[in-house]
């Protein structure tokens, strides 16, 4: 395999992002589009999928101190400018929130909620001489249909972005023995990459523990630790660092993390924890990279059949990654590595998605912690055998049993969250 490849594939779905990815990617979809018109738009007509929709609800839009669908439209349509990315919202002033919700207050932005949980953004922007019509598919900034008064100007929608990606390097091709070969024969100068996400999200985590953001379920922790009703130990510091870089993003932090497979919490939940991990085991950097990458590799097999947005919560599955590089870290083969997974898969994979907001990192606490013990309990050959539930024999099996389970079993989940939301 060339691993050119593999690093091009893991490259694109990390990026940068200021604020939950959701909002974000409707303020870019509507950046983009208004960029089609000579003469600001007067009326935005939005289509969404649930799955945005629950995403974007409730999550507070970075520099605004409030939150809403409506809002992050007006905001992209008042930033719109050529080479605007996932950190739009780092431009927004004070100026900017109160025009937005004057034009939201007078019916600038219309919404309408498709109940498919696939990645769907759709938006056509006007005024009185001009219409421009936008199609965002598959993942936060791909936008691959574009129309400017009926005449098409953009039309990827046969092969999108994402899809030309994987047809490159197509993860569910491989094994999870493959990425474990991998990971043991890689130049570790070439992931480089990883050290910078990982970097980037340790920075957001300590101005997270500064101060109660959202939550506040990493300063809390501390607390705790303070008061010594818990111990001050490695387990603790995994589940509090992640949720404080959580807290600190979901409530609108003025900050950017890595994403991971298009969300700010999967990057998080995938870079720290095997990185706080490998400080209090005193793991070489080379060794933690290599943890990294299986890591990576094994979290996007299993999104690529959950799919990236779903009803079951990102970071139980990002985590599951984190498991298996620990079990990495201390010399795990393969065998412990699955294990590790699998051990995962039988406790925390239950756990839905229901939407963006503070609480997230709650979840992100609890599925750091569990990866810990996944991975210790491999290590010590307790593995969740494959008569439970939905384990299989092998841990990509499990995989695809959970993926059969959020594209069937929970395909109404969405919705129905979307309807508890509305009515409180």
């Amino acid at each position: 395999m060339d691993m050119n490849v593999v690093f091009e594939a893991l490259k694109s779905e990390m990026k940068p992002s200021m604020g939950c990815t959701e909002p974000v990617a409707i303020g870019l979809a509507v950046s983009r589009t208004c960029e089609l018109l000579k003469t600001p738009a007067t009326h935005l007509d939005m289509v969404i999928s649930s799955n945005i929709f629950k995403n974007a609800y409730s999550v507070q839009i970075p520099n605004t101190g409030t939150n809403g669908i409506e809002l992050s439209c007006a905001l992209g349509h008042l930033l719109s400018k050529p080479g605007n990315t996932m950190e739009i919202f780092s431009n927004i002033l004070p100026r900017h929130v109160e025009e937005a919700q004057k034009l939201v207050k007078a019916g600038f932005v219309s919404v309408k909620v498709l109940s498919s949980s696939e990645f769907y953004i759709e938006c056509c922007a006007s005024n009185e001489t001009e219409k421009a019509h936008t199609i965002t598919e598959k993942a936060h900034d791909n936008m691959v249909f574009a129309e400017k008064n009926d005449e098409v100007v953009l039309d990827e929608r046969i092969l999108t972005a994402a899809e030309a990606t994987t047809k490159a390097f197509d993860v569910t091709k491989y094994s999870f023995a493959d990425f474990y070969q991998w990971a043991n024969s890689v130049n570790t100068a070439d992931l480089a990459f990883i050290k910078e996400g990982i970097d980037m999200n340790l920075s957001v985590a300590e101005i997270g523990m500064q101060k109660k953001y959202a939550l506040g379920v990493g300063p809390t922790l501390k607390n705790l630790v303070e008061k010594g009703l818990i111990a001050n130990d490695m387990i603790t510091e995994i589940k509090q660092l992640p949720a404080a870089a959580s807290d600190f993003r979901m409530s609108g932090g003025n900050g950017s993390v890595m994403t991971f497979l298009g969300s700010g919490n999967q990057g998080i939940e995938t870079m720290l924890p095997m990185a706080i991990f490998a400080k209090h085991m005193n793991i070489p950097e080379e060794k933690l990279l290599r943890a990294e990458f299986l890591g990576m590799l094994i979290i996007m097999y299993m999104k690529y059949h959950v799919g990236r947005l779903s009803p079951i919560c990102g970071a139980t599955l990002a985590a599951s990654g984190g498991a298996a590089g620990m079990a990495y870290m201390m010399g795990g083969n393969l065998k412990q590595i699955s294990g590790a997974v699998q051990n995962m898969m039988g406790s925390v994979a239950g756990i839905f998605c229901d939407g963006a907001k503070g609480g997230c990192s709650l979840k992100l606490s609890v599925s750091a912690g569990e990866a810990v013990y996944a991975a210790l309990f491999a290590m010590d050959g307790s593995i969740i055998e494959a008569t439970d539930g939905i384990i299989s024999e092998k841990a990509e099996d499990t995989a695809k049993n959970l993926a059969k389970l959020s594209h069937e079993g929970l395909a109404n989940v969405d919705m129905k969250v979307i309807e508890i939301m509305m009515a409180k």
